[in-house]
C-alpha cells in the first residue's frame, strides 16, 4: 500500500511542473510580445524625430533662400539701374545669383511639399514662379522700389511660413 501512495505523488510533482512549464513559457511569450511593441514605438519615435528634424532644417533653408532673393533682387536692380544696360556683366551675374537662389526655393520647396500633399506642392511651385517672374522683372526693367514686387510673393510666403510652424509644432 505505501508503493501506491508514493507512485500517485509523484504524478502530482509531474502536474506542477508541467503547469509551472507552461506559465514561464507563456510569461516568455507576452514579455516577447510586449518588447516587440516597445521596439516599434521606439523605432517610430526616431522615425518622427528624424523627420521633424529634417523638416525644421528644411524650413530654415527656406527662409534664408527667400531673404537671399530679395537681397539678390535689389541688387540687381541697382545694378541695371546704374548700368541702363542689362547685359552689363555686373546685372548678368546678379541676375545670375538671384536665378540660383530661386533655383535653390524651388528645390527646398519641393522637398518639403513632398510631405505636405499635392495642394501644398502646387502653391509653392507657383510661388518659385512667381520669384522667378520677379527677378526677370528686375533684370529687364528699371524697378524703382524692388520691395513692391515682393508683395504678392511676400503674401504666398507666410503661408509656406505657416506650414512650417505647424510642422515644426504640431505633435506628429
Amino acid at each position: 500500500m505505501a508503493e501506491s501512495k508514493d507512485s500517485g505523488g509523484s504524478k502530482g510533482n509531474t502536474n506542477i511542473f508541467a503547469y509551472i512549464s507552461f506559465f514561464v513559457a507563456a510569461l516568455s511569450l507576452f514579455a516577447t510580445m510586449y518588447q516587440a511593441y516597445l521596439n516599434t514605438r521606439y523605432v517610430e519615435l526616431i522615425q518622427t524625430s528624424v523627420l521633424r528634424g529634417e523638416t525644421a532644417r528644411v524650413c530654415k533653408d527656406l527662409i534664408d533662400v527667400y531673404f537671399q532673393i530679395k537681397f539678390r533682387t535689389e541688387a540687381v536692380a541697382q545694378a541695371f539701374e546704374r548700368e541702363k544696360n542689362p547685359n552689363m556683366p555686373s546685372v548678368i551675374a546678379e541676375s545670375s545669383e538671384a536665378r540660383n537662389a530661386v533655383s535653390r526655393f524651388g528645390a527646398y520647396g519641393t522637398y518639403l511639399a513632398n510631405f505636405q500633399g499635392e495642394e501644398k506642392r502646387q502653391q509653392y511651385t507657383m510661388l518659385a514662379r512667381e520669384l522667378q517672374r520677379i527677378v526677370d522683372v528686375a533684370h529687364k526693367t528699371s524697378v524703382a522700389d524692388p520691395a513692391k514686387l515682393f508683395e504678392k510673393a511676400d503674401e504666398m510666403f507666410v503661408a509656406m511660413n505657416n506650414d512650417c510652424v505647424r510642422s515644426a509644432t504640431t505633435r506628429l
